[in-house]
């Protein structure tokens, strides 16, 4: 197994900057990810629209809900570190197949604890937030559907360098394959057996291209055979 480790913590400042960029643009990807990943678990921050001050009242509500939820919250990540622990050598024995023993890009990851759905990932320091809410299965679909994407936009940026150079991994063709790989490998039997099958994975405007995703990966579960043949259908 690698050397590698995923950390938990917790950061009230980085859910604050999160919801705060989700309220003020709400949809992303054919999501609106306020009303269905904010509001759905926190109704009262329907009132933010009628505040002065909607930055206020936004970090207010957290700080509040933090500490009148502290105890559970503390509960509950205790149980997710415990989940990801029992799955973490199954995850890592999977992906080295997946990646020819590539190596990983960093030996520390850290998985922010959040109190709500938004789940992002950062790139550029190998982080990322998982809902401290969810069931078992979908917090660990959460946290290593992230460290797929570490390890998989590091190895085709490495091996395909003309291709991927000058992309964007936040928007357009890089951003969609990474999240279809995920989608294709998170549908998998072997990836099933570590977080449990999980029903309607993916963003919408790539159910078109699941199918042949998951087509092309077993036909030769060839990660550079699929970039490959992926790029010229996307």
């Amino acid at each position: 197994m690698p050397n590698v480790k995923i950390k938990f913590k917790f950061n009230k400042n980085l859910d604050f900057k999160m919801a705060w960029e989700f309220y003020s643009h709400p949809e992303f990807a054919g999501n609106n990810f306020w009303q269905e990943r904010a509001l759905s678990h926190h109704p009262r921050l329907c009132q933010i629209k009628n505040s002065k001050n909607k930055k206020s009242f936004l970090k207010k509500y957290i700080s509040d809900f933090y500490d009148s939820h502290r105890k559970e919250i503390i509960f509950l990540s205790e149980k997710t570190e415990k989940f990801c622990a029992e799955k973490q050598d199954a995850f890592f024995f999977e992906t080295a197949k997946i990646f020819k023993n590539y190596p990983w890009p960093k030996k520390k990851f850290i998985g922010f604890f959040s109190i709500f759905d938004f789940c992002p990932r950062f790139l550029e320091d190998g982080s990322f937030q998982v809902f401290i809410y969810d069931s078992k299965n979908l917090q660990l679909f959460t946290i290593f559907h992230e460290m797929l994407h570490f390890i998989f936009y590091n190895y085709a940026k490495n091996n395909f360098p003309n291709e991927f150079k000058k992309m964007d991994t936040e928007k357009g063709k890089f951003w969609d394959l990474a999240e279809i790989f995920n989608t294709a490998i998170q549908n998998s039997n072997s990836f099933v057996k570590i977080h449990g099958k999980i029903k309607n994975i993916g963003y919408k405007e790539h159910k078109k291209l699941i199918p042949l995703a998951e087509k092309l990966w077993n036909e030769k579960k060839d990660i550079d055979f699929w970039i490959e043949k992926m790029l010229e259908k996307i």
